[in-house]
């Protein structure tokens, strides 16, 4: 009997964890899947921001070569 009480005890003990753990665990999978889809949203609109930039840059430079030619047929003039 007085063998039986510690092993019932611990098994108690164990399984009590167990269940712990493991809801411990799913809540860290979750939290770690969050994290994953945010960054990858991020990384998604991060890319379109340097597409868009990059449209403005183009955009830009071409009103310069616009704008250099206006000048150089005004100072033809």
């Amino acid at each position: 009997m007085n063998k039986r009480l510690p092993i019932v005890v611990l098994s108690v003990l164990l399984a009590a964890t167990t269940g712990c753990s493991h809801r411990q665990a799913d809540e860290l999978n979750a939290r770690l899947e969050s994290a994953e889809d945010n960054a990858a949203t991020a990384r998604l609109r991060a890319d379109e921001a340097v597409l868009k930039a990059e449209q403005a840059q183009r955009a830009a430079d071409e009103a310069n070569e616009r704008a250099k030619r206006l000048a150089e047929k005004a100072n033809r003039k």
